[in-house]
């Protein structure tokens, strides 16, 4: 099987285009198995290199998602938090606007919020993420009620992220190293927090492609590489500095987090645990129903999603059964998977892709390349 897999990425780094790519797996038992390849910089650049290293780490986008709901999962089992409580509430926001009534963080992390993006999700401090909503709320309303309808936003994650902070009185980057990060064996961060600086040096840089050209979005040269908290575009931050529940956003709670592929796999692998918060974080919250459409499915590719999770069960393109997530921005394509079947978890990416989602208004899944690596887990 992971002779296919490596064929597969062979496969769309050599002719669909890739910069690079890569995959791991992890067997039932545990047996780590993980390989990369193509180019780290395209060619062209002062310094190509190969890529054959696969723990060097990179910006996984949306893959956080997962995480950030695991963390809330396990809260809620350990009885800090009520997933079913108004984020108003949970946030003591009693002059909330009239767009998050009704609004939990089950529906923030299922994308049933109601909310979207059409005013973006990214501000500077000192905008809080609430003074931003409030600030936008009469554009990010989709006009469904709450728990109905889905629809893929970043903006839950980011108000998710500060709702965590509020209600346990820690900042996230701690909240995701005891909960997500240390359980499952990684030592990477959202936006580096918690990585050595020493560690930061092995990282992977995201292109993106446009057209015959590839331009790199993250990671750049010249980055506050010695700074608490490092954003993709370079900037460094200081924890001294960081207001919780104001500033969570530094953190990027719905795109952030840096891990390498073996990393990954181990997320994967967290997400398909038989424990508590597993089992809560992979029970449907949503299904698309096609006789009364009650939300985006993006082409069936969003046919169910739990807690930060999109299921796959009875998706007849992607076989599974998979749990997981997916990541697709800047140039970075790559997902975390669990075979509910198998009990196989894996990781896999691909770098300098363009950007599926350009001039549309809903997320769109998956390239034929992803496709055909996921049909094999």
């Amino acid at each position: 099987m992971f002779e296919q897999l490596e064929q597969a990425v062979d496969r769309a780094v050599q002719a669909g285009g890739f910069l690079g790519g890569g995959i791991c797996v992890i067997a039932p038992e545990g047996a780590e198995t993980a390989y990369v390849t193509g180019q780290v910089h395209p060619t062209g650049t002062a310094e190509p290199g190969r890529l054959e290293d696969p723990r060097i780490r990179m910006r996984m986008a949306s893959i956080s998602k997962a995480a950030t709901a695991r963390i809330a999962c396990e809260l809620a089992v350990e009885g800090w938090l009520d997933l079913d409580a108004e984020v108003s509430a949970l946030l003591d926001w009693p002059e909330a606007p009239a767009i998050l009534y009704g609004v939990s963080l089950r529906h923030l992390l299922s994308h049933s919020s109601g909310l979207t993006d059409a005013a973006g999700y990214i501000f500077e401090r000192p905008q809080s993420p609430m003074e931003f909503i409030a600030a936008h709320a009469g554009k990010i309303g989709s006009g469904q009620a709450p728990g109905r309808w889905f629809r893929y936003c970043n903006l839950n994650f980011v108000l998710a992220g500060a709702v965590l902070e509020a209600v346990t009185g820690e900042r996230f980057d701690r909240l995701a190293r005891r909960y997500v990060f240390e359980p499952a064996g990684i030592g990477g961060g959202f936006n580096w927090a918690g990585v050595p600086v020493e560690a930061r040096a092995r990282r992977l840089p995201i292109y993106q492609r446009y057209g015959d050209r590839l331009e790199r979005q993250t990671e750049p040269e010249g980055a506050k590489w010695g700074a608490d908290i490092v954003w993709g575009d370079g900037r460094g931050f200081a924890l001294a500095e960081y207001v919780p529940v104001r500033d969570t956003l530094l953190f990027s709670p719905h795109a952030g987090v840096r891990m390498n592929v073996i990393e990954a796999a181990r997320l994967a692998r967290l997400l398909g645990d038989d424990s508590p918060a597993g089992r809560l974080q992979r029970t449907t919250c949503w299904k698309y129903d096609p006789s009364e459409p009650n939300g985006s499915d993006c082409d069936g590719h969003f046919g169910e999603f739990g807690l930060g999770l999109t299921i796959y069960r009875e998706e007849p393109r992607i076989p599974g059964p998979l749990i997981g997530h997916a990541g697709h921005a800047l140039g970075f394509t790559g997902g975390v998977w669990h075979n509910e079947a198998t009990g196989r978890s894996a990781a896999l990416f691909l770098t300098g892709s363009a950007d599926l989602t350009d001039g549309l208004e809903d997320e769109v899944f998956y390239g034929p390349e992803e496709v055909a690596l996921m049909q094999v887990l």
